[in-house]
């Protein structure tokens, strides 16, 4: 015989049933109440889902666009503590208040042998419809159920507060004894790496998933790793005459170039194809010089995105970028600085360039000397360690190889092998990459 809620009732002691073959009327509220309980532990679980899988760009939008309870949602979220061990307590109250109800139903009922079943019932239970389900709901409606329920969370946080600084006061020690006390923040890698993640999803595509990869590490681009340099820049003697000075902007197809001081590095101005073309009736005889307007100067560590932002707010289309000691290092204009962002831009009158980083059909990669050291990386899916001045892979090669290369030359590096293909006035042109991994293949 065994008393529940003050009524006795009688049962077998083993494998068998109650006498009438019925639940007692009084079993009504027991199974009401593991009912609620259950319940409130599949509502604990989606709402501790909710709150985790919000993106900060979530939370933002939700306090600025969903009055008070967007606000409040943020304010629970900004004290995590607070907010999962009072989710985390109502969730473990609920479960172990079903599973004491179930126990004893189970005693009164059928006895100790049947302990064990229930037990497994109820953990399948909570399993499916506390803990998976709601979770599953949670991910697709996290803001939704984060909105309706914030006010609750709190005054229940309110209520449980005395449990929640003992409780958190105790893990907080834990934790910093286990991994210190430095917070994850949000860094820039984790950043493109979410948004990596949402091209995967469909939810931008490729070229806008490149597009904001390439805003943000303008931020640290110097002006010197995408200017023209000065080995490859198209510039005029002072002394050409206009006429001379005509043919060579048609023949060379630029409409900008730097005009140079005889025997020397020294740039006196900056002409256009314009006037040029306009002086050519007046005075096709006279040198280059007058008509040349004064250079803007720009040092090479200049960041990119501080050199777009001056070329914005001056008519400026091309800047001279003088070296460490004031000699000229080369030219950057307003399509080399959009080319970071957008990509390649090409005119009518421009060859389109090879791709600079290609696979080919054995699984190595045709680089180009001077693509981008983060393409190669971002492509390639490699992690090189470089110096904080090495823009380019070839740049890379010449630092790990420590002299100039001839074609041919095989460098050995962790990563993988390079071939350097072709060199041109001490410089990598094109190189060859082979993956460790394409070579145990």
């Amino acid at each position: 015989m065994i008393e529940i809620y003050g009524r006795s009732f009688t049962y077998r002691a083993a494998y068998g049933r109650p006498p009438s073959g019925r639940v007692p009327e009084m079993m009504t509220l027991p199974i009401a109440l593991l009912v609620a309980l259950l319940v409130m532990s599949g509502l604990f679980s989606a709402l501790e889902t909710a709150y985790t899988s919000l993106t900060p760009g979530q939370v933002s939008a939700l306090a600025e666009n969903r009055g008070k309870r967007g606000k409040l949602v943020k304010k629970l979220n900004d004290r995590p503590d607070i907010l999962l061990t009072t989710l985390l307590i109502g969730n473990n109250i609920a479960n172990l208040g079903a599973s004491a109800i179930t126990t004893t139903m189970t005693l009164a009922l059928f006895g100790n042998a049947y302990v064990a079943v229930s037990t497994g019932v109820l953990t399948l239970t909570v399993l499916v419809f506390c803990e998976v389900s709601p979770k599953q709901i949670a991910l697709e409606a996290n803001e939704a159920l984060s909105i309706h329920s914030a006010r609750s969370i709190l005054i229940l946080s309110w209520l449980l507060r005395p449990f929640i600084w003992i409780i958190s006061g105790v893990s907080r020690t834990i934790t910093r004894f286990a991994v210190g006390k430095e917070r994850k923040l949000l860094t820039l890698e984790n950043l493109l790496h979410h948004v990596k993640v949402a091209e995967g999803q469909g939810v931008v595509e490729s070229f806008e998933e490149e597009m904001v990869r390439n805003v943000f590490r303008i931020n640290d681009t110097p002006v010197e790793a995408i200017m023209t340099h000065r080995t490859e820049l198209y510039s005029i003697d002072e002394e050409t005459s206009i006429s001379n000075a005509l043919d060579g902007f048609l023949k060379s197809g630029h409409s900008r170039a730097p005009v140079m001081k005889s025997d020397s590095e020294h740039v006196l101005g900056v002409v256009t194809l314009g006037a040029v073309a306009a002086a050519l009736k007046e005075s096709p005889d006279s040198p280059i010089r007058k008509y040349a307007t004064a250079p803007y100067l720009v040092p090479g560590t200049l960041k990119a995105h501080e050199l777009f932002l001056r070329l914005k707010r001056e008519p400026i289309h091309m800047a001279v970028v003088l070296d460490e000691y004031g000699g000229l290092d080369g030219v950057v204009t307003r399509e080399d600085v959009m080319e970071e962002i957008f990509g390649e831009l090409y005119d009518e009158r421009e060859p389109t360039a090879e791709e600079p980083i290609r696979q080919e059909e054995d699984g190595s990669w045709i680089i180009q000397g001077d693509a981008d050291f983060y393409d190669v990386n971002d492509i390639l899916g490699l992690r090189l360690e470089h110096d904080s001045r090495t823009h380019t892979i070839g740049g890379y090669l010449l630092e790990k190889l420590e002299h100039i290369p001839k074609s041919g030359t095989t460098i050995e590096l962790p990563e993988g092998v390079y071939t350097i293909l072709e060199t041109y006035r001490q410089r990598i042109v094109t190189v060859r990459f082979t993956s460790v991994d394409t070579d145990d293949d």
